[in-house]
């Protein structure tokens, strides 16, 4: 059964909260409308990340053949097939180099925001500092990390326009790089699949208000 609202523009943001839930069905025939899909992602773009660097991809994927070739790399979880599309969002590891994500950074940074040459320099000293003096292990934490914070914020868009979706971890990260046909350095993280539920959204459980707030006066 399809219960989810068409309607749920002008919500307020708690009610965008309390609509979204992990959906593990959803309606197969119900297709999102690829200018919602759009707008979805493009405020996904938006999302914070450390820096403001934006070390990240998304490989969204709406070929019901290749949903079917990811399907045993994420345990032959439902949510891959029946949605209406995945996104598949990746940590993108290429920082450093010529062509590596800093540089081509810094360069948009001067561009949008009208840096000096100087400022340019200094910028991308003090990034190079900070990102790659980590161990490779450490700047993987740093990179996935960014994505979760673009994750929320595409499920909390989604919502926001009565679409559901399932935040998955339980995936084979090496088989969907093969399916998918990614380099080295993108590294698939976190796994959205997007659509209509087709199940009643079950009660949440969730700690109560003072026992995950502390206020220190």
């Amino acid at each position: 059964m399809n219960v989810s609202n068409p309607n749920f523009m002008d919500k307020s943001m708690r009610e965008v909260v309390e609509f979204r839930f992990a959906c593990k069905h959803f309606d197969a025939a119900k297709k999102i409308e690829d200018g919602v899909l759009h707008e979805l992602l493009d405020l996904t773009r938006l999302s914070p990340s450390s820096y403001g660097v934006q070390p990240w991809k998304f490989i969204v994927v709406k070929n019901e053949g290749l949903k079917n070739a990811l399907l045993p790399a994420c345990y032959n979880q439902p949510q891959i097939t029946e949605a209406s599309c995945v996104v598949v969002m990746c940590s993108e590891m290429d920082l450093a180099g010529e062509n590596g994500l800093l540089k081509k950074y810094v360069a948009k940074s001067k561009e949008d925001l009208g840096y000096s040459d100087e400022e340019s320099a200094n910028f991308e000293n003090m990034l190079s500092n900070s990102l790659l003096s980590k161990s490779s292990e450490e700047l993987k934490c740093w990179a996935q990390k960014q994505i979760y914070l673009a994750g929320m914020s595409l499920m909390i868009a989604a919502a926001e326009k009565g679409i559901d979706s399932c935040p998955m971890e339980g995936f084979e990260s090496a088989k969907v790089s093969e399916v998918l046909g990614l380099s080295q350095n993108v590294l698939p993280t976190l796994i959205v699949p997007l659509g209509y539920r087709n199940m009643e959204q079950p009660k949440k459980t969730r700690f109560d208000f003072d026992v995950v707030v502390e206020e220190r006066k």
